[in-house]
């Protein structure tokens, strides 16, 4: 067998993770397991009323937490460059995804969002927000130099992006929709296309939310009732006051864990997308700004990975990943306390919910891989560098031999 040249070894080896890499795991691991305890803490009533056990979706969070873990592994010891060479594939699936969601999902508080196969429930929609941002990064990353036509910036990331936004409302999800779509505007941005096209279409964007907004009674009661929602106590504001009251009732420390009170039938969803204020009345400021500072501490983890990533797809790759984890973290905190529009999105690593859980995971797992590789290639031009600079200091020594030993026989001849 013909040995491997260097550069072929440094792919082929094995690597370890850096400090950066198992900090981010750890406090990943953390996270999870923290969401694990305020999830059984704020569905164990609603549980053993509705399903006979306290502990249903505590389980089921479980079971999801585990195969998101074993996903976690296999995607940090792959490397991020061969998936996101797989995204168009990943796209196409996530796409059949929200199609079938609207032929043969199950309509649940008016919206079909998720398919079941049993006791299985899956979410296309979390699918999209993963495959269309490896998709932007295959189509942007590949490229020399930024995308400065429409026809470069538009062909075919934002076409698709647009179709995939489309499927989604038509569920209807607008909090999804918008997190799809941030997925490959970030992307976008992180290319380096122009600033002025950007905005443009980040103004579209925004006025396109609102258009869904007005033309529908329901979303138009939630935006108005957010604006105010004492005006509609009993209707459109009702789940931004329950919400503040549990914050407000836990002050400094909380009541205690498991001593919730609007938990029970006052909060709706309250393991779900309200699972921060339930973690504010039990365990007070002093757990909400734990919730707060673990996730920022993920987000800086992970642009740390994406600063020293010298691969221009592994950067934008892992920034991707943070800002849209980020994101969609501060829509959710907004929306419990009253400062954001509620839009349904989970609290990623905390809230229950299987698909939105392991898809967290696994661009954990990605961001890990990006670290891994990354780092790899980044040592690689290192020895490369010192290694070419160490050539060049033997043959500046060698050099003033040579010419003496030339001029030596020169003169002998």
């Amino acid at each position: 067998m013909l040995p491997l040249r260097e550069g072929e070894a440094l792919r082929a080896a094995p690597a370890r993770l850096n400090g950066t890499a198992y900090t981010l795991l750890a406090a990943v691991l953390l996270m999870c397991l923290y969401g694990m305890v305020m999830i059984f803490s704020a569905s164990s009533g609603a549980a053993l009323e509705r399903y006979g056990s306290s502990y249903y979706f505590l389980l089921r969070q479980a079971l999801w937490f585990t195969a998101g873990l074993a996903a976690l592994a296999v995607l940090a010891r792959m490397d991020y460059r061969r998936l996101v060479q797989l995204s168009p594939l990943l796209l196409s699936l996530s796409l059949v995804g929200l199609v079938a969601v609207l032929l043969f999902g199950d309509l649940v508080y008016g919206s079909r969002r998720s398919l079941n196969f049993g006791p299985l429930v899956i979410q296309p929609s979390e699918l999209t927000k993963l495959s269309l941002l490896l998709f932007a990064v295959y189509h942007y990353g590949r490229r020399n130099e930024r995308p400065e036509s429409w026809k470069e910036i538009a062909v075919p990331v934002l076409v698709v992006t647009g179709l995939a936004s489309l499927l989604i409302i038509m569920e209807p999800d607008l909090g999804s929709m918008l997190i799809v779509a941030l997925s490959a505007f970030v992307v976008l941005y992180l290319s380096g296309a122009p600033l002025r096209k950007v905005l443009s279409l980040a103004l579209s964007g925004m006025g396109l939310t609102l258009l869904f907004i007005v033309v529908s009674p329901y979303r138009r009661a939630r935006f108005l009732a957010f604006l105010d929602p004492w005006s509609a106590p009993r209707e459109g504001g009702f789940h931004v006051i329950q919400s503040m009251l549990a914050l407000g009732s836990g002050r400094l420390t909380g009541l205690g864990l498991g001593m919730s009170r609007q938990k029970f039938f006052y909060l709706p969803n309250a393991h779900t997308d309200f699972i921060f204020s339930i973690i504010g009345e039990e365990l007070g400021l002093a757990g909400t700004l734990t919730v707060v500072l673990l996730l920022s501490l993920f987000v800086y983890l992970g642009l740390r990975i994406a600063r020293r990533t010298p691969d221009r797809s592994g950067r934008m790759l892992a920034a991707g990943i943070v800002c849209v984890i980020g994101t969609q973290a501060v829509v959710n905190m907004g929306a419990a306390t009253g400062v954001l529009p509620i839009t349904g999105v989970t609290l990623p690593f905390f809230s229950y919910g299987g698909s939105s859980l392991v898809i967290s995971l696994c661009m954990t797992g990605i961001l890990l891989s990006v670290s891994r590789w990354g780092g790899k290639r980044a040592a690689g031009s290192k020895r490369r560098s010192s290694r070419e600079d160490s050539h060049m200091r033997g043959r500046d020594r060698r050099s003033p031999a040579s010419l003496a030993g030339s001029g030596r026989r020169a003169r002998i001849a």
